[in-house]
């Protein structure tokens, strides 16, 4: 079996704000078009640690490679070039309230490539199309939107760069199961029609379950001793059910259980 060579790498990551320690020692391989689901509870560190993939965070200690290059050691000039080839799917969808969907689509073509509406209209309908939206909604603005829709704009928005990765924070957060299913389905096909490596944070089973070929799951600091690691869960989705770590099967089936004791003794 050949294993792809790793297009971002974390290695021993320390990130504290103030006196929280969010992260700890923790290193991950993310081989180029793998889909990757992180887990855990809120307050693990899910996101800071996306957040610290693309240089938005800066850790303590340890450092991120992207593409064979340690991302500390490049200038604001390359860091932001290098962000273009990510795409981002924010969880509340982070679309310009002022902006209409057009404008949305169309805001990282005009900062990254100029500001030739009329030449990137082709690539804005298309995008538009491959997340099933009509063209009758590019002149709405984001309050006019379901949710699901909202979703799928900011989709569109990531794909037009035609990013190399994409990183999805929470993409089905908020929505009905239907609903919850079309995203997972469009981050199916955007995968089989994308040579691209995508990243999930999601509290949803079924998201991790169906879209993801890979599963981490990480474990708050507070409630872990000094020496253990915080990656708790490092598998295929089909493997997770068959973990022997209470901590991991609890989470998976949403169950309360020794968290529960833990309030009840006062554990945070």
């Amino acid at each position: 079996m050949v294993i792809a060579e790793p297009i971002i790498e974390t290695s021993g990551l320390d990130v504290r704000f103030g006196r929280q320690h969010v992260l700890r020692d923790l290193s991950l391989v993310v081989p180029r078009g793998q889909c990757l689901a992180i887990i855990g509870e809120s307050g693990c560190g899910k996101t800071v640690l996306l957040k610290t993939m693309i240089g938005l965070v800066g850790p303590h200690r340890g450092f991120v490679e992207f593409d064979n290059q340690r991302i500390d050691q490049l200038s604001e000039r390359e860091l932001a070039q290098q962000r273009t080839r990510f795409g981002f799917v924010f969880q509340n969808s982070a679309l310009f309230d002022s902006m209409t969907v057009a404008e949305n689509i169309l805001f990282p073509l005009q900062q990254h490539r100029g500001h030739q509406r009329t030449s990137h209209e082709d690539e804005m309908l298309a995008r538009l199309a491959e997340v099933g939206l009509p063209a009758s909604v590019l002149r709405k603005r984001p309050a006019e939107l379901s949710g699901g829709m909202r979703k799928r704009v900011g989709l569109a928005r990531a794909l037009v760069m035609q990013p190399e990765v994409l990183l999805y924070d929470e993409p089905t957060t908020g929505l009905d199961p239907i609903v919850s299913d079309v995203i997972n389905e469009l981050m199916m096909r955007t995968r089989s029609s994308y040579d691209v490596t995508s990243i999930i944070i999601t509290h949803d089973m079924k998201t991790a379950r169906k879209v993801a070929d890979r599963v981490v799951m990480l474990y708050p600091l507070s409630r872990l001793d000094p020496d253990e690691q915080q990656i708790i869960f490092d598998g295929k989705p089909t493997e997770i059910d068959q973990t022997s770590d209470r901590r991991v099967s609890q989470f998976v089936r949403g169950e309360a259980g020794d968290r529960l004791m833990e309030m009840r003794e006062g554990i945070t």
